[in-house]
């Protein structure tokens, strides 16, 4: 499963993320509630199947942290001695009280309080709907926040987008001088082709380390014959991002001829948390567009 997957993130949160995120804890905590309502069912009706009455006294009232007291009796049955306990307030040491016990195993026993209340299942009930609850509202605040698959992008990176005649270069751009990794697409791939490829060479710009290359040695990897044709033959932005917006540079040609230089007139900027990764997506590619006629 992908770590931009919208499935992935409501699970396991984002990449790196130190807090246990609410899917992780539907995770690990709905089981243990399963199970413990299992066994408590499978307890109750096995007592009530052959259920068998005494009294005792209470022997100790015991505290555990601060889920109130809890009291302790024991009882003998054929001269074996049987412990048992419960959370209840308002009893002292020494008061009387009724046990209700398995006959054929004394073991499984309860106060006739908790045998006559029934077991209550309400305080389940409310937790599972809660989660339930919880559970779609952030299935929907994540498809809010990734409309169209838009992911989240933590620290900051580079990617270089040249596009020629005959298709895209995505070249990562460690900190200031680009390098490898280099993705190519031709010029008819998908917007989802598009954002999966520009997607890894953030990453890359992100995590990963490179050697650095020459400029002799760069363009040879980005299958070019020299800097001047890919100048006079491509249009190019630069994808720039922190962890709350990104900014798209676009290039032109230079007044001189020689090259491309910055286009800031056309520069756009987006609100990470608000954008839609489409629209940036789209956006990208009609600059990357815009000067097909001047090639």
């Amino acid at each position: 499963m992908k770590s931009d997957s919208k499935t992935y993130r409501f699970f396991f949160g984002r990449r790196g993320e130190t807090r246990l995120p609410f899917g992780a804890m539907l995770l690990i905590l709905v089981p243990f509630l399963i199970v413990g309502l299992y066994f408590q069912n499978r307890k109750y009706n096995a007592l009530s199947a052959n259920p068998e009455h005494t009294s005792t006294v209470i022997s100790n009232i015991g505290y555990i942290g601060n889920s109130g007291p809890i009291i302790h009796y024991s009882f003998t049955v054929n001269s074996i001695t049987y412990n048992g306990g419960m959370h209840a307030n308002g009893f002292a040491v020494g008061d009387s009280i009724g046990v209700v016990y398995q006959k054929d195993n004394p073991e499984n026993n309860m106060t006739v309080f908790e045998y006559y209340d029934v077991p209550s299942y309400g305080s389940v009930a409310i937790f599972v709907l809660a989660a339930i609850v919880l559970a779609i509202y952030r299935w929907r605040k994540i498809n809010r926040k990734y409309n169209d698959r838009c992911p989240e992008l933590d620290c900051s990176g580079k990617c270089m987008i040249y596009r020629t005649d005959n298709g895209y270069i995505f070249v990562t751009v460690y900190h200031v001088t680009a390098s490898l990794p280099i993705k190519f697409l031709p010029v008819s791939c998908g917007n989802g082709e598009f954002e999966n490829t520009l997607m890894e060479i953030f990453h890359a710009s992100l995590h990963e380390k490179y050697v650095e290359l020459k400029s002799s040695e760069l363009i040879k990897a980005m299958k070019q014959r020299s800097w001047r044709q890919l100048y006079q033959h491509s249009t190019g932005v630069l994808l720039k991002h922190d962890s709350r917006t990104l900014e798209i540079l676009p290039t032109r040609k230079a007044t001189d001829g020689k090259g491309l230089e910055w286009d800031y007139d056309r520069a756009l900027s987006f609100d990470i948390d608000g954008a839609s990764w489409k629209d940036i997506i789209k956006s990208t590619r009609k600059l990357l567009n815009n000067n097909e006629t001047e090639r």
